[in-house]
Parts: structure tokens; sequence; C-alpha cells
């Protein structure tokens, strides 16, 4: 992989660094102090261990400069989330797109830090990636005392293969996140995936829709996440509704989005088992003192990994358009990639 601005994909223009994890973020978690394990190395499979504040790539610093405004607004957005202050809708927005970001840099950072591993050059970038797809954020209050920084579920092959589904703990929360075609949609009443026929000649994969079911679900997931949970999701389908308009003409999902014209669904939020729509001016409060009986004993690796397996699972196929080989194939790596992570999941049930 040779050097390229993790923001755009170019090459660097007036080169800079960009910190995987923010400055402010390292500091919040007395991070800035340590070093920090970012993974293992596939050849050799050692641990890879970075001084945390060395932790940084390649970037444009036009790129790294626009998204420092972002960085800047999510900074106390962190804050009070971390005391149970009141945050809003627009907030929340903001901080989906600050983990798109963090998704896909780890993402890239893994890559590149085993670049001779994995020889392709990568195919998006973050801007390519920033509130493009269904996202999900889920908070849990563990109400544990402590400073504490850690990413799960970026070393695997799934997520080397798909980075949909992370894992991030700072201090007392726990963050889940995962974003990918549709994910979402489903469970909040839109038009959704049905089908993925690809074709690997043409480096495509058709999608057939089905209509809005305008039915919500409080659970998104089947795996079992972290518990409790306050759970924020949000649909995005600029790229469908371009593709296919007519299942996008809905009243219902005309009502339920920001943005129709430009694919921006609202944000709904699950708590206690309800499900309701955001406005972003609406004043929203993670606080869940049901979680301060669990004093902090929540298993924070394993569950993101059962995520992956569903996540891998979920999408069904027509093969009609792959040679018996291409299918062949297709199974193999499907099960290389769904061994690996049960494998995974075993190791590290915790």
């Amino acid at each position: 992989m040779k050097p390229a601005c993790v923001f755009c994909g170019n090459q660097p223009n007036d080169k800079n660094k960009e910190h995987v994890f923010p400055k402010w973020l390292l500091k919040m978690t007395e991070f800035d102090k340590k070093e920090m394990s970012v993974g293992s190395n596939w050849d050799t499979k050692k641990e890879i261990v970075f001084n945390s504040l060395s932790y940084t790539f390649p970037a444009c610093k036009s790129c790294n400069d626009a998204f420092a405004v972002i960085e800047g607004k999510v900074k106390p957005i962190m804050e009070k989330l971390l005391l149970d202050q009141d945050v809003t809708g627009l907030d929340i927005e903001l901080l989906l797109d600050w983990f798109d970001k963090i998704r896909i840099s780890a993402w890239l950072g893994v890559k590149y830090l085993n670049k001779d591993f994995f020889t392709m050059t990568p195919k998006y970038y973050i801007n390519q990636r920033k509130g493009i797809k269904d996202r999900y954020l889920s908070i849990t209050n563990t109400y544990q005392e402590g400073k504490t920084l850690n990413i799960s579920g970026i070393n695997t092959i799934g997520f080397m293969l798909s980075p949909t589904a992370l894992t991030l703990r700072v201090n007392n929360l726990i963050f889940v996140n995962c974003s990918s075609d549709l994910i979402v949609s489903r469970k909040l009443g839109f038009p959704y995936k049905k089908l993925e026929i690809p074709t690997p000649d043409l480096e495509t994969v058709d999608v057939i829709l089905g209509r809005a079911t305008k039915k919500r679900s409080p659970k998104i997931f089947s795996s079992k996440l972290y518990t409790p949970c306050i759970f924020i999701a949000q649909p995005i389908f600029k790229i469908y509704k371009e593709s296919q308009p007519s299942f996008y003409d809905d009243d219902y999902v005309k009502d339920n989005s920001y943005d129709h014209e430009n694919g921006v669904g609202k944000l709904f939020m699950g708590k206690r088992g309800e499900i309701k729509t955001v406005e972003r001016d609406d004043t929203l409060n993670f606080a869940m003192p049901e979680a301060k009986t669990n004093l902090g004993k929540i298993k924070v690796v394993q569950p993101i990994i059962d995520l992956q397996i569903e996540l891998l699972l979920e999408p069904k196929k027509n093969l009609k358009n792959l040679t018996a080989e291409q299918k062949v194939n297709e199974f193999k790596v499907k099960k290389l990639i769904l061994d690996s992570l049960i494998e995974t999941a075993k190791i590290y049930n915790y």
C-alpha cells in the first residue's frame, strides 16, 4: 500500500499527520501517556503496540483541518455523555460522523501496518464513507471509575474485508458502532435489502429492495450486545433512492427523514424497549441508572465478534451470475471468515 491521505485517498497534499484517536480523547482517558495495542501483525502474529500519540497516518493538511472542525465539536459531546448530561439530536449526528471516521481510519490503520499482508489498495477512505450508509450506535454506561481507552473488533478477518462494526470503550462508556448498506432500514420501517445478486466479472452487486414496512422494532440486531444500552439508528438511503426512486416515494419515508431529497433519515432512539424518532433540536439523555448494579462487569470483546458474525450471515444472495468455480469460492471464503470469527469469539470470551 502506498502512503495515501486517510481522508481522500490521494497522495497527501501539504502532508500532515492524522491521529486515529484525537489528542483530546487520549488526554481524556490518560492514554496520552501510555502505550496501546492496535492489533497484531498478520504475518508474525505478534501484538502491535504504539505510543498512543504516535498512532498516526498520512493526511492532506486541508483534509485534516476540515475534519478538525468536527473533532472540536465532538469533544464537548463526549464530555457530556460521560457525565450523563443532555445532548441534542444534532450532537448525536456529529458523533455518528466521528465514529464513521474512527471506524474507517482504524481499518486503514490495520491495513497500513500490515501492508505486506494486505497488498490491495483500499477502494475507499474516510470521505467516501462518512454519512453514506445506514448507521447504528449503542451506548452503555458502566458507571465504573477509572480512565481507559480500548478498541475491539478491528483486527478480525471479518472487519478487514468489511469494516462494519467495532466497539470503543472510553472511560465508563462502551460504544458499539456499525455502518453498512441498509442494515437498520428494515427494523425502522424503511425500504430494505431483500437480496443481493453479485456479478464478480463486473465487480458489481445488484440489490433487490423490499417495500417500506412502516413498522419499527426496538431490537435492531439478534446478537446479544451490551445490557443495558440505549441506541441510536439512522437510515441513510441516497444511493438506493437514486437507483430505485419508486421505493422511496413513500409518505412514511418522507415523514421520517431529515432530508428526503438527499436520503438522510431521522435518528431513531431505542430506550427501555421503546423506539421513537428524534428531531435534530430534541434534547436527549443517555443516563441508565439500572446499569449501576452491574458495577462495570460487562463483556467488551465477545459481543462485537458476535455482531460481526451476524452481519456476515445477514445478506441473502442469489449466485446466478457466478460460475460453478466462483460459487465454490464464494462458499469457501464465507466459511473461512465465519470459522475465523467463531474461533476468535471463543478466545476472547470476555
